[in-house]
């Protein structure tokens, strides 16, 4: 990598980081959960989804051992993606498991999501699924790296960065943020759970990413509402 692309990497990290800042401070922190965690989460109907998120979350032997694992993945996450590929990634997935576990994403990404191959009329088509590579890495690194949808990467104005990077880019500066904030990411988690009222349990798993994750996804979706899409 040369100085230039560094710089524009160490640019495009800032702003992620100030956009993070900009939204969540320590004056604001009582106003963030109640708006984007509390209500939303009450409001929408989510609760099966969160509990089956928690029910894979690192549960390697289970995701080793279930026969469709990839088939109820593709419908919670609503992936839409076709059977012959999740049946290829059911063929792959003890080496799939091992390559994240070796933090080999990049391999995994271009062998795999970057042209991923599905079957059409006339033969196969490819396809990149880079929301379906993200979700499925943060299942399994969930202190490393976020799950990622295009709202979320536009919002971070990445739109026009291919979303491998725009992944590494923002899981990057969310674990940045955490680390730099760990005050006021702990009175997030600690007013989340004293206030949250819903049939699902603030669960261990919820890692610092993953708490970010809903607080912007919230705000996307929010500003999309207000915006008429």
């Amino acid at each position: 990598m040369n100085n230039h692309e560094q710089k524009y990497l160490i640019k495009r990290k800032q702003i992620v980081y100030d956009r993070i800042s900009e939204l969540i401070t320590e004056n604001n922190i009582a106003q963030i959960v109640k708006i984007n965690l509390i209500e939303s989460n009450t409001k929408n109907k989510s609760v099966g989804f969160q509990e089956y998120y928690f029910s894979i979350l690192n549960k390697e032997i289970f995701f080793l051992e279930s026969k469709d694992f990839f088939k109820r993945f593709n419908h919670e996450f609503a992936l839409r993606t076709d059977n012959f590929f999740l049946n290829e990634l059911e063929k792959d997935k003890i080496e799939i498991l091992k390559i994240i576990k070796e933090d080999r994403i990049d391999e995994l990404y271009f062998d795999t999501f970057f042209r991923a191959k599905s079957k059409s009329k006339n033969g196969f088509k490819e396809k990149e699924l880079g929301s379906f590579f993200t979700k499925l890495v943060h299942v399994f690194r969930p202190d490393d790296y976020c799950a990622l949808d295009n709202p979320i990467k536009n919002y971070f104005g990445l739109k026009k960065e291919g979303f491998f990077i725009a992944f590494l880019i923002i899981s990057s500066q969310y674990k940045h943020w955490t680390l730099q904030n760990a005050y006021i990411v702990k009175k997030i988690r600690d007013i989340f759970k004293d206030n949250y009222k819903s049939e699902m349990n603030i669960h261990d798993g919820l890692t610092d990413l993953k708490l970010l994750d809903l607080i912007f996804w919230n705000k996307v979706n929010l500003s999309d509402k207000k915006a008429g899409r």
